[in-house]
Order: C-alpha cells, then sequence, then structure tokens
C-alpha cells in the first residue's frame, strides 16, 4: 500500500508540471536522507518507463567531518548497488560563507546549485532532480511568511525552475520515512537539521507543532494555500509579461523604455507584477530585489521632476518625462565618452558605448509615426558612407518641416533632453551633413518624398 501511494503521487506531479521527457539525463541530487534516498530509488524503478539516463552527484559541505566522510560512502554505494554512475565533490561551506559574508545557509545552498549546475554540464543532463517534499514547501511558505514576503515568494517552492525538478514536490516527509523503511534502507542523519540556529529547523520543530494546536491540518491547509497562490500568481504573471511584450521599448540588451502613460493604463494588480517582470529583464533575475523596491518605483511614477531608484544589482529604475527606464548603465554614465562608428547600407553597428544597435536598411515603408527610434529617410540623400556618432561642438541640422538650419544644442533644449543624457544620443552623419538624430528628429534633406525612388530605413534598438 505504501509502494503503491508513493509511486502513484511521484508519477502523478511527474506528469502534471511535465518534468521528464523520454530520452533524457537526469542528475539525481542525493544527500543520503531519506527524502534523497526516495528520489533515487523511485527514478531508478521508472527509468525504463522514462527512457532516461541517470547520474548521481553528492556534495560534502565538509560541516559534519567524520560523519560527512560516512555519508559520502553511503552514497558511493547505493549509487553501485543500482549501477549508477557518481560524481562527488567537497566544499567548505562555513569558508564560503565567510568569504562571501552570507549565512551558512545560504552558502551551503550556493554551493549545491553551483556543483549541480557544473555536473550537469560536464555530462549533458537535461534535468537536475533534487528531493523536496511537500514538507519543504510548507516551510518555506512559513519563513518567507515571517521574513515578509510578497505573491511570488508565498508561492513556495516550484515542482520546476528551468531544469530543476522536483518529482517529490506533493509528497509528505512522513510518506517518504515510511517508504525509505519499506526498502529497508536506513538513512543518513544530518543533525544539523536539529539545530535551533537554523531558521528552517525553527520552523519546523517549533513553529509548526504550536500552529498545529490550533488546526492539526495545518500543513495540509498550508499547502492548498500555496497552490491557489500559485494560480493567482501565474495568472498575474502572464498578464505581466504580456503588456511588457506589448507597451515596453527595449533599448539594447540592458535598456528597457516604458511609457508612464500606458504603465498607468494597466490595472494595479498587474503593475507591480510588470515591474518585477521589467527588472528581472535586465538584471537577469529577481535576487534580492524586495516588494519594497517594486513600491518606491511605483510611488514614484507621479513625480513630474525626473527621479532615480538604484536597485539590487547594479540596476536602475529612472523617470523623466513621462518615460520610465530601467537600465543597468547608471543614467549619465555615458556623458564625455566619443564614440564613431561606420554604418554601411544596409547594415548594422553596436554601438557599445551606451549599449545599443544602429540599423540601416532599404524599406518599402515610408514612415512611422508612433516609433520615435525608426527613421525612413532618402537613399539618394546619403553619401558613400554614413557615421554613427555622438554630438560634437557646432552640430547643425535642418528639422524636419524648417526652412533654416538650428543648432544640435537647441534641438536638445527643446525636446528638454538633460545635459548628461545627450551624448547617448546617437548621430547620423553622411557627407559632412546630419541625416537623423536618433529618437528625435531627422533633417528635412533627407526626407521621403514623391521623387524618392529608394528608401532607408534606420532602427535605434
Amino acid at each position: 500500500m505504501i509502494l503503491s501511494t508513493i509511486k502513484t503521487k511521484f508519477l502523478e506531479t511527474v506528469k502534471e508540471y511535465r518534468l521528464l521527457n523520454p530520452g533524457e539525463t537526469v542528475l539525481v541530487a542525493v544527500s543520503g536522507g531519506a527524502d534523497s534516498i526516495a528520489l533515487l530509488y523511485l527514478m531508478d524503478y521508472y527509468r525504463e518507463k522514462f527512457g532516461c539516463t541517470l547520474h548521481v552527484a553528492h556534495l560534502n559541505h565538509m560541516i559534519r567531518k567524520k560523519d560527512a566522510d560516512l555519508d559520502v560512502r553511503f552514497v558511493q554505494s547505493l549509487a553501485r548497488d543500482l549501477k549508477i554512475p557518481i560524481t562527488v565533490e567537497a566544499i567548505d561551506v562555513q569558508v564560503l560563507a565567510k568569504e562571501t559574508k552570507v549565512g551558512v545557509e545560504a552558502a551551503a545552498r550556493e554551493a549545491r546549485y553551483s556543483f549541480f549546475d557544473r555536473v550537469a554540464e560536464k555530462i549533458g543532463a537535461d534535468k537536475i532532480a533534487v528531493g523536496h517534499t511537500a514538507d519543504d514547501n510548507v516551510e518555506t511558505f512559513l519563513m518567507r511568511l515571517v521574513r515578509g514576503a510578497g505573491l511570488k515568494g508565498l508561492c513556495g517552492i516550484p515542482p520546476r525552475r528551468g531544469r530543476v525538478v522536483r518529482p517529490l514536490i506533493k509528497i509528505w516527509r512522513k510518506e517518504i520515512e515510511n517508504y525509505v523503511g519499506v526498502l529497508k534502507l536506513v538513512p543518513r542523519r544530518d543533525y544539523t537539521n536539529y539545530e535551533s540556529k537554523y531558521m528552517r529547523n525553527r520552523v519546523r520543530m517549533k513553529l509548526i507543532p504550536q500552529l498545529k494546536l490550533y488546526n492539526l491540518n495545518i500543513k495540509e491547509i498550508v499547502l492548498q494555500t500555496i497552490l491557489l497562490l500559485t494560480e493567482d500568481s501565474e495568472y498575474l504573471e502572464a498578464k505581466a509579461k504580456e503588456a511588457l511584450e506589448r507597451i515596453s521599448k527595449i533599448s539594447g540588451e540592458n535598456e528597457i523604455r516604458i511609457d508612464i502613460s500606458e504603465l498607468h493604463e494597466l490595472e494595479d494588480p498587474i503593475q507591480g507584477h510588470f515591474i518585477r517582470k521589467a527588472i528581472e529583464k535586465v538584471k537577469g533575475d529577481l535576487s534580492n530585489l524586495t516588494y519594497a523596491h517594486v513600491c518606491d518605483v511605483l510611488d514614484k511614477l507621479e513625480a513630474s521632476e525626473k527621479w532615480e531608484i538604484h536597485l539590487p544589482g547594479g540596476v536602475y529604475a529612472v523617470g523623466n518625462r513621462g518615460e520610465l527606464v530601467i537600465c543597468r548603465e547608471k543614467p549619465g554614465a555615458t556623458a564625455g565618452k566619443k564614440y564613431s562608428y561606420a554604418l554601411s547600407v544596409p547594415g548594422e553597428v553596436r554601438i557599445e558605448e551606451i549599449g545599443k544597435k544602429l540599423r540601416a536598411d532599404f524599406s518599402e515603408e515610408r514612415a512611422d509615426e508612433k516609433n520615435p527610434d525608426v527613421a525612413f529617410v532618402d537613399y539618394s540623400a546619403l553619401g558613400k558612407k554614413l557615421t554613427v556618432r555622438n554630438k560634437e561642438e557646432g552640430d547643425r541640422l535642418q528639422p524636419l518641416g524648417m526652412k533654416g538650419s538650428k543648432k544640435l544644442q537647441d534641438l536638445f533644449v527643446d525636446a528638454k533632453i538633460p545635459a548628461e543624457e545627450r551624448d547617448s544620443i546617437p548621430v547620423v552623419e553622411s557627407g559632412g551633413k546630419i541625416i537623423w538624430v536618433g529618437g528625435l528628429r531627422i533633417d528635412d534633406r533627407a526626407k521621403v518624398s514623391d521623387a524618392t525612388k529608394k528608401i532607408v530605413k534606420l532602427e535605434l534598438l
């Protein structure tokens, strides 16, 4: 009965979240505890059904000294009995914690996943299976609730994140211990799991027993809450992603520009998720980003003056002239950096100093009034070579619709471009004449007319 129940839950979880595909190589993380043993034996039992190739990974954290060495030998014997290859590595987590100035728990987690990633790359693993259980999910929820977390944080541990999969995430630890007992295996015991200096242990040994005084089924209730919150979060995340793709402009790899008026048109619950998505796209992750950071950005959107917020990971949120910019490089950092690049038609050049690209190509279109980062010009007005550069002293152009020339400096002033941002605006020059000031105006002499035979599209990306 115990065997059939846990196997059924295991298969249902794999199927529901599409954790494994036929023919994949799976790296199985095995510590030697009951959870990881159950994971290993279930993966091995269904190895042929899944059509998977297995490889065991074990990391010695070097915290428990001799006991840790016994853990290594125990896991090696399990892998040997099941005829599964194994990779073992040792990292002094306590030393790592001091060097990186983080807690031992955080250092251990970072060391584990770094190790798993290295081994996965080496053996060509498609998935990394870890033994998180329903109890781990409940404990994580309560830890984040106590520390303070938004909707995303309260969704607990996901069944899948990238190539990391958790087939035991709906199975209770008690069920796992019973299963391992039926297999007549004696798991390794990690005494650090009973030390109250670690928050997870305090939650498991003190907080949850206290909550059970109010409701014996508290763990089941919390798990159900996690599943409901996850559904809501996934809906909001999908809406935010859709909005980000619709109203944001990607300016190079490290910058996103958003029209604040369009952001305000989104429903209030979506706006916070939208900001998180934009920051994640630039930053690459959401580590150390808090609810307070997101609220700070949202609160500043109404400001009439230019503002700037420094976010974790070297990311900035900047508001100016009705536009929100999420960027990697501090605004104004390009001031004074001179650049000049040759550009052919068709062709593309990357402007390293501002993290953007400028593309030139022939086009059948004649205009795009909605996108200031796109300009259409008459090919006959161009010389043999285009130059992309930033402003120079004495620059003048004849703005579209005007008969006389105008200083580029005056154009910037009229457009209310802050002085520290003017060096980051690319100028396209041909034959000694300015053709286009990126994002602002083209020269009237280069405009597309009825007599134009070839049209060139200039695009700032």
